[in-house]
């Protein structure tokens, strides 16, 4: 027999007032038990999908957004590695060591554009040292860096492939609870800049 068709029979008229209120009390308590076991943890399920999903297709919208500068930049590095295979030997000029201009803006720039790329954070950067090498200056930069250990990882290769003489003497890398799971990078680099 369908509940709807049990309430239709049921005589309420008949029954005590306790009675009455006992009803009432069970009704309310299966109903309360119903939405508190089954239907809070299905809304509570759906709301933590909804926030997954919105998380989600925003980390989406950011990587598709940096597919152009990558592929933009794969291409750069593709035809500079063409183009250190056609010579094969140092001209020792110093247009060679920093190509695309030898100021320290042009190397900053570009250091930070691919730090964007892999999601890294410059916590600071501080020139150390300057020696002058006749045509050219010799500079070190202390660089520190937030980021997570495979995004440093791929920043280090993509430094490694400039163009510009990039050489990362140091890397001490430091993890602390406050950062967990980023780690603090302290890279120590040489670069070269021509005298204008």
């Amino acid at each position: 027999m369908a509940l709807p068709d049990l309430l239709k029979r049921l005589d309420f008229s008949k029954l005590s007032t306790r009675e009455r209120v006992l009803f009432i009390l069970t009704a309310v308590a299966v109903i309360f038990a119903y939405l508190h076991y089954f239907m809070m943890p299905m809304i509570r399920s759906a709301r933590d999908l909804t926030v997954r999903k919105v998380s989600l297709k925003t980390e989406i919208d950011q990587g598709m957004a940096q597919i152009p500068l990558l592929l933009k930049r794969s291409d750069e590095l593709h035809e500079a590695a063409q183009a250190k295979e056609v010579s094969t030997e140092f001209s020792g000029k110093v247009g060679d060591l920093f190509p695309g201009g030898s100021r320290l803006s042009v190397l900053l720039e570009e250091m930070t554009r691919l730090a964007r790329l892999r999601q890294i954070e410059f916590v600071s950067v501080r020139p150390e040292a300057i020696e002058d090498k006749g045509t050219f200056f010799q500079l070190t930069l202390q660089i520190d860096v937030q980021s997570r250990f495979r995004e440093l990882g791929d920043y280090l290769l993509m430094l490694e492939n400039l163009p510009r003489a990039v050489i990362v003497k140091e890397l001490r890398i430091e993890t602390r609870s406050d950062l967990n799971p980023d780690i603090l990078a302290h890279l120590k680099t040489v670069t070269y800049l021509g005298k204008e």
